[in-house]
């Protein structure tokens, strides 16, 4: 069915939205690298405008103390399998990016300097997973612009962060994720990874997990016939699905894919869901468990169990939504990510616990917190704003 989706997906664009996604929807592409770089491309008319005032003014604070979170270089080489359980990225050693800056050149090109002292090079990317472990997000993505290459992965994820939990507002919101959603393009261009070459599956995967992210969030919240209009489904659909056919065990990969089908289902419904766009409640359901048996201690499997079960079952799913949420809360965290999950988790709880409190359908619930975004404007996600409460 996964494998379907996609195709039911490219059916219905061209049925509904002929010529809105191009040619490279509408027929095969013979040069594989031009399918890799087409598949990380948004249409131009569906980019949000940028408003440098907004993108670059000031990025708030992550609301705890740093300094629990700061960790020397050598401390991040020892718990860098702990820290990257989820994300699966490789520790940036220097025979690492030199293998990646050979064999992609462009990389190279970004950087501050050119020579191939590979030891100052991973130096400078640890120096940007420092700050984005510690949660001093502006500094990490600054860092990543200024050292440039591999260093822009840290400074990517820590925008979208940024952008999801800590923007106050849904504008400057969309606006973070638009102008990270345009550096994983760049990022993709220069090093266009393909998913035969099995020594870069774990890159190939990172940028389609990283695309597949923001663009999701980007657009789980937008009305349907704009998440139509701009094309968003086929860029989370070919970004999840291809990373999951490279790695199928990626547990946030897989809670990627199911959350894509259980936020279609909470739209649009399960029959329109199915048939559109191949979503079904068993794959959503399937994916999140096998998810949670490789990595049930993270807060963001957690809550996205949580939100999944609502989006398909709703009501009627509360209690085991409850559960979920409150797992996710105990799970405190070691870096700024995990932290922010756990943060989230706290705020989604009291939404959950306050809907359950009340005896209104999920569904009545779920528009109420979309209108409330649309009329005040608030970022829904922003773990300092507050909770959405229904009495």
């Amino acid at each position: 069915m996964r494998r379907s989706r996609t195709l039911a997906w490219m059916l219905v664009v061209l049925g509904i939205c002929a010529g809105s996604t191009g040619a490279a929807w509408a027929a095969p592409i013979d040069d594989a690298r031009a399918r890799v770089m087409a598949s990380f491309t948004q249409k131009p008319e569906a980019r949000i405008a940028l408003d440098p005032a907004i993108v670059e003014g000031p990025w708030e604070p992550v609301p705890f103390d740093q300094a629990k979170y700061t960790y020397t270089f050598a401390e991040m080489k020892a718990r860098w399998p702990e820290f990257m359980r989820g994300l699966r990225i490789p520790y940036p050693s220097a025979e690492y990016l030199r293998e990646r800056y050979q064999r992609f050149p462009a990389l190279m090109y970004e950087l501050g300097y050119q020579d191939d002292n590979w030891e100052i090079h991973s130096l400078n990317v640890l120096e940007v997973w420092q700050a984005f472990f510690r949660g001093d997000f502006r500094k990490a993505r600054d860092l990543g612009i200024k050292y440039g290459g591999y260093a822009q992965v840290p400074g990517v994820f820590a925008q979208i962060l940024q952008a999801i939990y800590l923007a106050k507002t849904h504008e400057k919101k969309q606006m973070l994720l638009q102008d990270a959603i345009d550096r994983i393009e760049a990022y993709a261009t220069a090093a266009p990874y393909l998913p035969s070459e099995d020594e870069f599956h774990d890159d190939y995967v990172l940028f389609r997990l990283g695309l597949a992210y923001a663009v999701g969030r980007l657009a789980e919240d937008e009305p349907v016939p704009v998440m139509l209009a701009n094309g968003y489904a086929p860029l989370v659909i070919n970004a999840a699905n291809e990373a999951l056919a490279v790695e199928p065990e990626h547990p946030l990969v897989m809670a990627m894919n199911a959350v894509f089908d259980a936020n279609v289902i909470r739209r649009v419904g399960k029959t329109a869901g199915k048939i559109a766009l191949g979503a079904e409640p068993v794959n959503a359901g399937e994916l999140l468990e096998k998810s949670l048996s490789i990595t049930d201690d993270m807060a963001i499997t957690q809550y996205e169990f949580a939100n999944s079960r609502l989006y398909i079952d709703r009501s009627a799913s509360t209690e085991e939504a409850l559960a979920h949420l409150h797992k996710a809360v105990a799970l405190k965290g070691e870096f700024s990510m995990e932290v922010l999950d756990a943060m989230y988790a706290q705020k989604r709880l009291a939404e959950v616990q306050a809907l359950h409190d009340s005896g209104r359908s999920f569904a009545s619930f779920d528009r109420a917190r979309r209108k409330h975004m649309r009329k005040t404007g608030v970022n829904l996600y922003c773990v300092t704003c507050e909770p959405f409460i229904v009495g």
